[in-house]
């Protein structure tokens, strides 16, 4: 006899099987991304063992086994593509090197030794352009050496030093410069309006044009060379500067400097009025005084640079957003399923991986994503994406550069003109229009001087899709137009760039789906959908800088004195504070002083 409560159990046992099998079945589901980081692992495939890991952290943010074979899996990774960095810089494959380099740091970024040989390999890398750049022509150093010279018959006899224990106190300003003269053996002149006045000077181990600037500049006067190893002193009033005011020619050639800019730049700066180009030879002319001649030349050999030049690695790849999510990644715009926005891989205190989400974007945004060039290498590898485009360009700082890949579709464009004068339009005038269909980048690179990159990006990826009224053509476009700016070598992947393909398809029995008539019979349509994603990566390298020196930089007074015309300021030193004397004991015996303690 069967027992009544028999059939309760059986069922409260079939429960609790089903419930059994659904936990194992979300318990498999769970940690497949770990069982595939395993045997990644075991195949040595660090790279995929990372991905694989931080999907399994991702789904389990408690699970400490998970999180620590994610932080093994970085630190054998980082070895591995350091080890291969290393091989590659020693045969000289330096742009290798530091892609290697450069993944090695972004898994394992708290290494030190990493770090020191990414910046090596990038100085080496700029270090070719500047060897190239070091060996100058022989009108380079023409140029360079004359760029200082004075007039003919205005200098004074080089290398002439005062004694080291000359000094004049109380003297007559005619004696001082009476016995600068002598020491010198140049012949002296003095203005008829010359008068003399008492001056104390240390000129110890001065150079001659220092002590002639010197005495003249205590004395209010000024002096001239008015002939070889002859000086003329006359008292400093506007009369006499008039009086013995001279000019000078010089024709100044530029290498680097825009004409117009530097005439404006001079005639503001300097106030030079008498100024000409000559385009011919990217030449200026200059009459002016020697004073202002001479800081003319300073100022060009300041500004007369090369601009930076910049080569940026671009990559425009389509991707299966499939991979993208069997990667862990969903770079989309907001309302699509999945993670919306852009993906980043990130490493918190803990050295953990953690995922970044962007919200509250538009349909129409562009995401801008971070990461690391681990999966950026994962994508490229895969048998589903499509390379669209992969230059790279060369440019200089502020000009732009442009790559044009596809070809250019007529487009008709039929416009009415009247049969004549006066009349009604109505005749049809058929003109077409080239439209380019393809992909065309537009990128101009702005430096800066920690070696950040700044890109004012456009590209554009357009197609035909189909055709429309009056059978003319349609276009699909996928545009992105931003500014963005990265390290030297950093890489940045720009995405949300959608396109969905629908195709539609005749599946049937085969044989019999050809037949006529019948053959529908056999047949069904199927209908196919396709999404694809478009990622571009950016790689600015800079290969030149600004090659400024210290004398660029450091300010200068324009003097009126036409022999020393550039005066330096100097950098004043900090004073170091003076010692206290220790205070001295007082002695018992001796005499207080009035006005003292009480």
């Amino acid at each position: 006899m069967l027992s009544p409560h028999r059939p309760d159990r059986n069922a409260r046992r079939g429960a609790a099987a089903a419930l059994l099998a659904c936990l194992l079945a979300a318990g498999c589901a769970s940690s497949a991304p770990a069982r595939h980081g395993r045997d990644a692992e075991r195949r040595q495939d660090y790279d995929r063992a990372v991905v694989e890991y931080t999907k399994a952290v991702r789904q389990h943010p408690d699970d400490a086994d998970s999180r620590l074979a994610l932080d093994r899996s970085r630190l054998r990774a980082s070895q591995d593509h350091f080890i291969r960095g290393r091989r590659f810089a020693a045969t000289g494959k330096l742009d290798q090197a530091l892609v290697e380099y450069e993944v090695s740091s972004e898994l394992n970024p708290t290494n030190t030794e990493i770090d020191d040989e990414l910046r090596v390999t990038r100085n080496k890398l700029r270090a070719k352009v500047a060897v190239a750049r070091e060996g100058k022509t022989e009108l380079q150093t023409l140029i360079e050496r004359a760029r200082d010279l004075p007039p003919p018959g205005l200098d004074l006899p080089p290398g002439v030093k005062m004694p080291t224990t000359l000094m004049f106190r109380d003297a007559t300003s005619r004696d001082v410069f009476t016995g600068i003269a002598r020491l010198a053996n140049i012949s002296l002149i003095f203005d008829s309006a010359f008068r003399d006045t008492p001056v104390t000077v240390d000129l110890r181990n001065a150079t001659l044009e220092d002590a002639l600037g010197t005495v003249a500049g205590a004395t209010r006067t000024f002096f001239r060379v008015t002939a070889p190893r002859t000086v003329v002193v006359i008292p400093d009033t506007p009369a006499k500067r008039r009086e013995y005011e001279e000019e000078v020619v010089r024709t100044f050639y530029l290498s680097n400097a825009d004409l117009k800019e530097t005439m404006d730049l001079l005639r503001m700066v300097l106030d030079a009025r008498r100024i000409s180009p000559t385009t011919a030879t990217n030449a200026l002319t200059i009459k002016d005084t020697p004073e202002r001649i001479a800081a003319a030349a300073r100022v060009l050999s300041a500004v007369d640079k090369a601009r930076p030049e910049v080569i940026i690695d671009v990559e425009l790849l389509e991707v299966d957003r499939t991979r993208l999510q069997e990667y862990g990644l969903q770079i989309a715009s907001s309302g699509s399923t999945g993670l919306n926005g852009g993906v980043g891989i990130a490493t918190d205190s803990a050295n953990t991986t953690t995922l970044q989400t962007l919200k509250n974007l538009t349909a129409a945004d562009i995401v801008a994503t971070g990461l690391p060039t681990l999966y950026y290498r994962l994508l490229k590898s895969d048998s589903s994406t499509r390379t669209l485009a992969n230059p790279q360009l060369r440019t200089t700082d502020g000009v732009a550069a442009k790559a044009r890949f596809g070809e250019q579709v007529p487009v008709p464009i039929t416009t009415f003109s009247p049969l004549a004068t006066g009349g009604i339009a109505q005749q049809p005038v058929t003109t077409f229009n080239y439209q380019n269909i393809g992909v065309n980048i537009d990128i101009t690179p702005r430096t800066h001087h920690d070696d950040d990159v700044t890109l004012q990006l456009n590209v554009v990826v357009s197609n035909i899709s189909g055709t429309g009224f009056g059978g003319l053509p349609t276009f699909g476009n996928r545009e992105i137009n931003t500014m963005i700016r990265l390290r030297d070598g950093e890489t940045n992947m720009l995405a949300g760039l959608i396109r969905d393909d629908e195709r539609q398809s005749l599946e049937g029995i085969p044989g019999l789906v050809d037949l006529p008539v019948v053959g529908r019979l056999f047949a069904h349509n199927s209908k196919t959908q396709n999404q694809t994603d478009v990622i571009l990566t950016l790689t600015p390298h800079i290969i030149r800088v600004l090659d400024l020196t210290e004398a660029d930089l450091r300010p200068f007074r324009v003097g009126r004195d036409s022999l020393a015309p550039i005066t330096e300021l100097p950098l004043l030193p900090l004073e170091a504070p003076r010692p206290q004397e220790p205070p001295k004991p007082e002695d018992p015996n001796a005499p207080k002083k009035p006005g003292g303690p009480r």
